[in-house]
């Protein structure tokens, strides 16, 4: 499981001991891939491309029901349709027919990209002018995928959306053991006493997901800011008002400091950012101290040379999550790395 905008998605995890009735679709994927992201939503609205970008919109069918998200990266020399065509095979022998499918410029490119969902950074990565896509769904069980392919810094990174009847019981293979017994605690965090997780438990969840090393792929950071120009380093932690971070270790340090010794010549701004808790102008304080820790630990833990790193400070201005949750408020206590000088 892994992060996550997380940012603006939900994860509810499925409680109960009642027996699957329809299982995440398996697909064919190279040697090497890695999961970024599982996640499953018990109840949601799945939009459906069908064509490419008319104006400013994707036409799509919206799809009700229980929706399962993966995404994952792929290491090696693949192009992004070597990627696909073996899952859109796959698909097609299970009885998945066709809605829609097209390359990045028959898509729409931008267009396309920006008007349907995908999953957010680290987890997915998308080069605007190479990408594949699919949506297909199953005649009989009503069953809809939207599979998403693209390749970018050395990798190909591959989504896959999937949507099934409400009437079906879905669990992943990896939920947390506290959730996946039915025994599991059925306090106010569960709505009406079935499958779905308040706003501030998902996002704990995700929060600690992430703190136990399993949301940022190897090499995530340096293909982001190769292509986007940015990247937040979600598993830092700062607590409110306090500008210095843990001990860690870290891994999006860890990578970026990797990063900074591959490519001697690159530069960075780091950027603070902070929850709503207090004025402005004390957080926009905190938050430029919160990255200048960053910069710091940076030079005296990696020999990170301090006249590469340039550090700025944002305040409440740029939140990632709600702020009315403490979880929310967690994510927004962040610093982000934009590349200044490749």
């Amino acid at each position: 499981m892994s992060l996550r905008r997380l940012l603006p998605v939900a994860l509810a995890l499925g409680l109960g001991g009642h027996a699957a009735l329809a299982a995440p679709i398996q697909i064919p994927l190279p040697d090497g891939e890695e999961l970024l992201r599982e996640q499953e939503t018990p109840l949601d609205t799945l939009l459906i491309p069908t064509g490419p970008v008319a104006g400013d919109d994707v036409p799509a069918r919206a799809l009700e029901g229980r929706v399962y998200r993966r995404s994952w990266r792929v290491s090696g020399d693949w192009s992004t349709l070597q990627v696909l065509a073996p899952i859109r095979s796959a698909l097609h022998e299970q009885g998945f027919e066709t809605i829609y499918s097209c390359t990045a410029r028959a898509c729409g490119g931008f267009g396309f990209r920006f008007g349907i969902e995908v999953i957010p950074a680290p987890d997915m990565a998308v080069n605007l002018s190479d990408y594949e896509f699919l949506s297909a769904q199953h005649p009989d069980t009503g069953a809809a995928v939207s599979l998403l392919a693209s390749r970018t810094a050395g990798s190909v990174y591959v989504q896959l959306l999937e949507r099934y009847d409400p009437a079906h019981r879905v669990r992943p293979p990896s939920l947390p053991e506290a959730l996946s017994s039915p025994d599991a605690d059925s306090s106010d965090d569960v709505t009406d006493g079935n499958t779905a997780l308040s706003a501030s438990a998902e996002q704990a969840l995700l929060i600690d997901a992430v703190k136990k090393g399993g949301s940022l792929s190897t090499g995530a950071i340096k293909d982001l800011l190769v292509l986007q120009g940015h990247v937040p380093l979600l598993d830092l932690e700062f607590d409110t008002g306090s500008t210095q971070m843990g001990e860690g270790p870290f891994d999006t340090l860890e990578q970026l400091a990797t990063f900074m010794r591959s490519n001697q010549s690159a530069v960075i701004l780091l950027v603070g950012h902070t929850d709503t808790v207090g004025a402005l102008d004390g957080n926009i304080a905190i938050s430029r101290q919160r990255a200048a820790s960053v910069r710091a630990r940076l030079v005296s833990k990696y020999e990170i040379s301090g006249d590469r790193i340039q550090v700025a400070g944002a305040g409440f201005m740029a939140p990632l999550a709600p702020n009315s949750t403490e979880a929310g408020r967690e994510i927004n206590r962040r610093v982000e790395a934009v590349l200044v000088q490749p």
